[in-house]
């Protein structure tokens, strides 16, 4: 399918099957988030791909009680590896260039799994400090965002989105470039 395909199928999907996933497609995951733009090449994320169950019932016992997580067979968190980005660019790379490289992995991450016919949900409802001692992270990581992975039981409708010339304004162009309706 073309790139604009695969964008407008990805959901967030908050219902799985239990059936587990075959590890190429988490590795293609994986080398999907790994592809993401970051600031000067950066690369200041760390993945955990979680598939235990104890583990998974701690993490959601701290993300909200999110019960729809639990079903999913893999959980992946998506960490922030402050160093990696304040060597280079000090506090505006620990305040915002490792948010943005992080936000695209996960981006990338979420439309890989449309692609290998998998359904997964961006959260970011959790407690971060207890999810940090749940992986026993070490004090530079910070969990940014939690990834439920799996197939799903059956797709939500797709949400409405606001036309282009609602949320654009376009400079420098005489009659700007949306065609009139």
């Amino acid at each position: 399918m073309g790139f604009l395909e695969l964008a407008w199928k990805r959901n967030s999907v908050r219902n799985f099957k239990t059936d587990s996933i075959p590890a190429e497609k988490i590795m293609r995951l994986l080398d999907a988030a790994r592809a993401a733009p970051s600031g000067g090449n950066c690369q200041p994320w760390q993945f955990f791909v979680i598939g235990d169950a104890a583990l998974k019932q701690k993490i959601h016992d701290q993300s909200c009680k999110q019960d729809f997580i639990l079903d999913a067979p893999v959980f992946i968190v998506v960490c922030v590896d402050y160093p990696r980005t304040t060597a280079r660019y000090a506090d505006r790379g620990r305040d915002l260039y490792c948010l943005q490289d992080t936000a695209a992995a996960v981006q990338n991450i979420l439309l890989c799994a449309v692609d290998e016919g998998l359904a997964c949900c961006w959260c970011g409802a959790f407690d971060e400090k207890a999810l940090a001692e749940i992986l026993e992270l070490k004090s530079d990581l910070r969990p940014v965002a939690l990834i439920p992975v799996g197939y799903a039981v059956s797709q939500p409708a797709k949400r409405s989105r606001r036309p282009v010339e609602e949320i654009t304004t376009f400079i420098g162009f005489e009659d700007g470039i949306v065609p009139k309706k």
